[in-house]
């Protein structure tokens, strides 16, 4: 009798020690995959396309497998932006309909998974590129997932950093603009300095974003001084943000007239 339980114990025991390498692979794989995001600020397609690859392979870990499907439709996102900067609409269709795929297997796995839902708040906005003429369902869409992420996740600064980049560009006659998208973005700062993810594997993205839309406020109020503040702030953030190098440096240097 004691033989068997003693057999019982080592199994049990190999089991457990199992199921950490296990955990402990899953784990090191995602943040090797998510630090391979964060270095390609630049968006390049064929480098965000291997890490996708690493995604996908991850996913034979069957762990947390919304996750990983929320880090491929971020991807896919991602690489929307980038034919959207070359006006190839076909492409931005074809990432976007990817990106919305993945998200929806994320939130068919975990229906309270917040973060795909504001995600997908914020890659439906790609929609108005390419389908300028389904305004409505569009919309409808928007609300949709918004409305599901404030259900699930109503403290998460990614949701008021997105609502805020959505009305920031949204014209004034439509009810958007600056100064509507400002308390947004002032929202988003407040909820960064105190919101902690779920653990290391979950989204952490955005502080230097919301720095950086701060600074474009600024920058359209013509109050440069506090812009630079912003700016530096983002910086500190991620030194290599190209969002902050470039683009916001670019309306930063028009202004000041350099």
């Amino acid at each position: 009798m004691k033989k068997i339980i003693s057999i019982l114990l080592i199994a049990v025991f190999c089991f457990g020690l199992s199921a950490v390498t296990y955990a402990d692979d899953f784990t090191d794989a995602m943040m090797k995959a998510k630090k391979k995001m964060k270095e390609n600020e630049n968006n390049d397609e064929q480098s965000l396309l291997k890490i996708r690859g690493d995604f996908e392979r991850i996913l034979q870990l069957k762990q947390k497998q919304w996750l990983v499907n929320y880090y491929m439709g971020l991807i896919d996102m991602l690489i929307s932006y980038n034919f959207a900067g070359k006006k190839d609409m076909d492409a931005v269709k074809k990432y976007t309909e990817s990106s919305l795929d993945m998200l929806n297997k994320a939130t068919d796995l975990k229906d309270d998974f917040g973060e795909a839902y504001i995600l997908k708040f914020a890659v439906i906005s790609n929609r108005w590129m390419y389908e300028p003429n389904k305004m409505n369902d569009i919309m409808a869409k928007q609300s949709e997932a918004k409305d599901l992420a404030k259900k699930y996740d109503q403290e998460n600064p990614r949701l008021y950093l997105v609502d805020g980049i959505n009305t920031y560009y949204t014209p004034e006659s439509f009810g958007g603009g600056v100064d509507l998208a400002l308390p947004l973005f002032e929202k988003s700062y407040e909820l960064f300095q105190t919101y902690k993810p779920v653990d290391e594997t979950y989204p952490d993205w955005g502080k230097d974003q919301v720095c950086g839309y701060l600074a474009l406020c600024s920058i359209k109020n013509d109050m440069l001084e506090d812009a630079k503040k912003w700016m530096d702030k983002g910086l500190e953030y991620n030194p290599d943000s190209d969002f902050i190098k470039n683009e916001v440096q670019k309306e930063y240097n028009k202004k000041a007239g350099k």
